[in-house]
């Protein structure tokens, strides 16, 4: 029989709680450790599920034979902890946004290159049933010619006492949170983003970094992408993504994912969103890659391109205007 995939986790806050639970759950996986820098958190966390608590993160590396680890700290430290391990033999989901930057970026996945070890991201909505059917419906052009398309991420969430707000910690505001997911969605869906023009605005409590913003992402059929983000907005919307084709339209909702013809009623494609099932799927996916069963669904250069894409969002909003975007390299399937 396979012995379980001897997991750790770094970082046991609201997202790293979320990866806990999601590790117990799973039998071909083994929970070994907790790391986090406030102990209580890591004791609660590690008597909950059996595993041995830890405050430092090279603990992990030093006292555990591990298969692989989840980073789940501040982005100003994925680069520093991601090396670590995988200079160490260890393979690396890290959640988003990978880095602050695109160097760091680079460096990290020059380093998992040189160890031969595997460093995927955490980008858990590629694993959502909704998308899923909305990429394939995609591919067979059952939607014709794109005409449009917006991804909406918009919540009121006071963000002011969490390190998301600390620029230092978080290299920025909801562009590098909330953007962070919604230009990874439109690369899976749509193909590179060639260019970003990007506007911030501060709407919500006074912070040194943006709460809302509007970014248009430019991909290779011309169709506009629109992005709608912010932390500080009430407004509720039933869907995160809409596409307008030239036959159909598609609607990605938190309910239900719908297909629509012409004037005809709206016929449902996949269920609801689910954060459980699209966990789950994410550490199933970076399980069997990193144990040599197949490749992870998002590859380094998506990886990649959801940082560059940031960058350039932040050089649009400090510059004004359109910025260009490198194409990085094909899409993982």
């Amino acid at each position: 029989m396979t012995a379980p995939f001897k997991l750790g986790i770094v970082g046991a806050g609201s997202i790293g709680a979320l990866h806990v639970e999601t590790a117990a759950a799973l039998p071909e996986v083994h929970l070994a450790a907790i790391c986090d820098v406030r102990a209580e958190i890591a004791e609660q966390a590690a008597r909950r599920t059996g595993a041995r608590a830890y405050t430092s993160y090279q603990g992990l590396a030093y006292e555990e034979r591990l298969d692989g680890v989840i980073i789940c700290t501040p982005p100003s430290t994925h680069q520093e902890l991601a090396q670590f391990y995988l200079e160490r033999g260890i393979d690396v989901l890290c959640e988003k946004p990978l880095s602050i930057d695109g160097a760091g970026a680079r460096d990290m996945y020059a380093c998992a290159g040189r160890n031969g070890r595997l460093l995927m991201l955490a980008s858990k909505f590629r694993y959502v049933e909704g998308v899923v059917a909305a990429r394939q419906l995609l591919r067979e052009g059952a939607l014709g010619s794109i005409r449009h398309a917006e991804i909406v991420f918009v919540s009121n969430v006071d963000m002011s006492s969490r390190w998301n707000s600390d620029p230092k910690q978080s290299g920025g505001g909801v562009v590098i949170d909330n953007g962070t997911h919604a230009v990874d969605l439109c690369r899976y869906l749509f193909g590179p983003v060639n260019s970003v023009a990007a506007v911030a605005y501060a709407r919500g409590k006074e912070m040194p970094v943006e709460d809302s913003a509007y970014l248009y992402l430019g991909v290779p059929n011309g169709a506009g992408v629109t992005v709608d983000i912010s932390w500080s907005l009430e407004r509720k919307f039933e869907h995160y993504i809409r596409i307008y084709g030239e036959h159909a339209r598609l609607v990605v909702g938190w309910q239900e994912t719908t297909l629509a013809r012409g004037s005809r009623e709206a016929t449902v494609i996949a269920p609801a969103y689910s954060k459980q099932q699209a966990f789950i799927a994410l550490l199933r996916d970076f399980v069997l890659a990193s144990s040599g069963h197949g490749r992870p669904r998002i590859n380094a250069d998506d990886a990649l391109a959801s940082v560059d894409v940031i960058d350039a969002a932040y050089a649009s909003i400090r510059e004004g205007g359109r910025t260009a975007v490198e194409a990085v390299g094909a899409i993982a399937v």
